[in-house]
């Protein structure tokens, strides 16, 4: 949902207009305000958007994004400043949110394909329905870093065929974030076994 057109104001609308739109609609809808209107639960929902779509406005004008759509033919004005870090963490939160057109039109921009490259890609495409190329580029992120349990998870469900993929309980953080946790686990279950099979 186009969140300027939730606040009923354009693209183009400054941040005081921003403001203004928010401050009047957020007074409208309040749930406070509307106790025992027969509309209660519809303008609590109304209230909730506006709410969201005033965070996501000012959210992206302060990260210098300036969308003139939204959805899948969004297409943001981001310009990549070499640094891949801090684009991959903007990828991860476009991922995160949807936004996966946005989250494609950063990753065109980053030179260096790396295997989180690879990684990040397969997750965009898989959002957009692109499957086939979701596949090829997980397991080329895959292959670029074969003990990466993330990259392989990714690929077997691909492979699997279970339409959109779902992480749970988990954000589109830099895969490297869970490995620290599966290795000591795999290290903990080592030593149990080694412990067991001295018992006998």
């Amino acid at each position: 949902m186009d969140p300027y057109q939730v606040l009923g104001i354009s693209p183009n609308a400054s941040d005081d207009e921003v403001k203004h739109a928010y401050r009047t609609l957020s007074k409208k809808y309040h749930p406070d305000a509307n106790i025992n209107s027969e509309h209660q639960a519809e303008y609590t929902e109304k209230f909730k958007q506006v709410q969201n779509a005033y965070k996501t406005i000012m959210d992206n004008r302060k990260k210098g994004f300036t969308n003139q759509t939204y959805g899948q033919s969004s297409q943001s004005t981001y310009q990549y400043q070499g640094n891949d870090q801090a684009a991959f963490q903007d990828v991860a939160a476009f991922i995160q949110a949807g936004r996966y057109q946005d989250a494609l039109h950063i990753l065109e921009q980053i030179r260096n394909r790396s295997s989180i490259w690879f990684y990040y890609s397969a997750l965009a495409m898989n959002g957009i329905g692109n499957n086939a190329t979701a596949l090829e580029y997980a397991q080329t992120a895959a292959q670029m870093e074969p003990g990466n349990l993330q990259y392989i998870f990714l690929v077997q469900q691909l492979q699997a065929g279970s339409g959109q993929y779902r992480q749970t309980q988990q954000t589109y953080t830099s895969p490297y974030a869970n490995m620290a946790n599966c290795c000591y686990s795999l290290l903990m279950f080592n030593i149990f076994m080694s412990c067991c099979c001295r018992c006998y």
